[in-house]
């Protein structure tokens, strides 16, 4: 019996892992392999409080929490900047760091003899010094730990972080702090990660770094994989069928010679035979929007405030020895639609580029309502009232439409993890009424009907609309599109141009790069034409296109 219970106690360790691992790799996106590290440094928190300095229990978990979240803050560093192969890389490097120093730190850590005697856990005068004794301990912990991954996850917070896994540039480029969403949800891993390292530590009464290295982050990986990637209650799957099915193979009678080798193919074959059947896993995530039990209410966008226009003077832009943009000058007035024309490689990009932040200039200055842009980050320039779009759309095609619209919605309480764990009810309120805002805007383009569909599933032209949408939901009055109708068939043109005339209407400051000349005919009353990084005219479609030199360059 107590062989079971100790299986029991080992899945509910497990399970602790494997949701926190899924919130970096299901949630955020984030392929760091130094999961292993942070069970690690939190067993040996415990260990060397506990066993060597005495500190009762719970003192060396708080403890092991907070150092393991301020390593987790460190290793997130290097994801600011690096994503993909090069973030496995470096944490997969701060693995073996990790590893390197709980063996080589023997004054502390004990090296290759690790630490002993570490004291079981005493509760109300009871030692928990067996399986049975201390599976209640374990089982507590694993679900107070998934609860405070099911919070983040099911918040405006995790949604977020779904979007920053889908694309980064464009969670930027609706308000989204990338920087502190990255170093929070690796904080909240690694803390989750130490609360099993100081209850293993405390369990088994021995600390070796053979127990913490790369070879456990690839089994907690496999657990998230098999349960599925994006789904917490997959981790809870993945840890009892990885943890368990090793252990059911033991009860096949076989020659003793080769029991071990051939368990340890068939626990192999099982796995493959599970990923091919069910390469998403076996709880998949899905594209869940929250539903209305009634229609909601339906307002009309609210009309933007008449302002100043946004304004870049002087622009200028080096790449190396290309100058994409040299000394240009673009004031994009309130109430009107501007467009921003010429032939590729003109520095019309660029130009987006360097009025939403995501370039600085090398010269000139952008400025919207006379307030200075210059330094400031992109999410911090969309807050001040400047958005954009991207040409290859960049939308979240793993959230629902509604999603898609809903985290792009500015001041969420849920963006706060304070809020989303010591104030939930103000964070479900918010939510609801940020549901009917959501709804309204999608009515408002066209798409409200197709609110609960994955944003995968949307035509051409709904996807345009989305971005329209999306980019409506920041708040932001400045809206920079760029090419938003092309590749666009006749029939659907006629159903989005409206839009664009309804945006300019309200009072919004719009421009758009766009190649379709009867699109700038139609929708622009000014016109900015770029060529080779400079301004050459500016004015009506009509003076432009009657222009003999401009047409000689791109008119015609």
């Amino acid at each position: 019996m107590d062989y079971v219970l100790h299986v029991m106690v080992m899945v509910s360790l497990y399970a602790i892992l494997a949701s926190s691992f899924n919130l970096l790799i299901g949630y955020a996106g984030l392929f760091a392999l130094s999961h292993a590290a942070f069970f690690g440094v939190g067993a040996y928190t415990t260990a060397i409080l506990a066993a060597t300095y005495g500190v009762p229990f719970p003192l060396p978990l708080i403890a092991g929490v907070l150092v393991t979240a301020g390593l987790g803050v460190l290793i997130a560093l290097p994801a600011l900047r690096i994503g993909g192969d090069y973030l496995v890389i470096v944490t997969l490097a701060l693995q073996v760091i990790v590893t390197t120093v709980l063996l080589n730190w023997t004054s502390m850590t004990g090296g290759t003899d690790g630490i002993r005697a570490i004291p079981r856990i005493h509760l109300f005068g009871v030692a928990l010094d067996s399986p049975g004794r201390f599976l209640p301990m374990a089982v507590f912990a694993a679900a107070v730990c998934y609860a405070i991954a099911w919070r983040l996850g099911a918040s405006p917070f995790g949604r977020a972080l779904k979007a920053m896994r889908e694309n980064e540039a464009a969670v930027q480029s609706i308000g989204k702090n990338v920087v502190a969403m990255k170093l929070s949800v690796f904080a909240i891993a690694a803390a989750l990660a130490s609360v099993a390292g100081a209850l293993y530590a405390h369990y088994v009464t021995f600390v070796s770094a053979e127990s913490f290295t790369v070879e456990l982050t690839i089994y907690l990986l496999a657990m998230v994989i098999v349960g599925g990637t994006g789904n917490l209650a997959g981790s809870l799957v993945g840890a009892i069928v990885l943890a368990v099915l090793p252990e059911l193979l033991k009860f096949i009678d076989m020659p003793p010679d080769i029991a071990d080798k051939i368990r340890q193919m068939m626990y192999g074959l099982l796995l493959i035979v599970m990923l091919r059947l069910r390469p998403q896993g076996l709880l998949p995530e899905s594209a869940s929007a929250s539903h209305f039990d009634a229609p909601p209410e339906r307002p009309p966008v609210a009309t933007a405030m008449r302002g100043a226009a946004l304004e870049g003077k002087g622009l200028t832009r080096r790449f190396g020895g290309i100058v994409a943009l040299s000394d240009v000058d673009i004031t994009i007035p309130p109430g009107r639609i501007t467009g921003l024309i010429g032939p590729n490689g003109a520095g019309k990009t660029t130009a987006f580029n360097l009025l939403t932040g995501f370039l600085q200039p090398d010269e000139g200055e952008v400025s919207y309502r006379g307030n200075s842009l210059k330094g400031l980050k992109p999410h911090q320039i969309v807050r001040a009232g400047v958005a954009r779009s991207f040409q290859d759309l960049k939308l979240f095609t793993g959230l629902s439409v509604l999603e898609n619209v809903l985290v792009a919605l500015p001041d969420q309480r849920g963006d706060s993890l304070l809020q989303v764990y010591f104030l939930p009810w103000r964070v479900r309120r918010q939510e609801r009424e940020n549901l009917a805002r959501a709804m309204a805007i999608l009515e408002f383009v066209g798409l409200g009907e197709r609110a609960g569909d994955p944003a995968a599933d949307l035509s051409y032209a709904e996807e345009k609309l989305l971005v329209v949408a999306r980019l409506l939901a920041t708040g932001a009055e400045a809206l920079l599109f760029d090419e938003p109708l092309s590749g666009l068939a006749p029939n659907a043109l006629a159903k989005v141009l409206p839009t664009f005339r309804r945006l300019a209407e309200s009072g919004r400051t719009l421009c758009i790069i766009e190649h379709n000349l009867d699109v700038i005919r139609e929708l622009c009353s000014q016109v900015v034409f770029l060529d080779e990084g400079r301004k050459l005219a500016e004015g009506t479609p009509e003076q432009l296109m009657h222009d003999p030199e401009l047409s000689r360059r791109y008119f015609r």
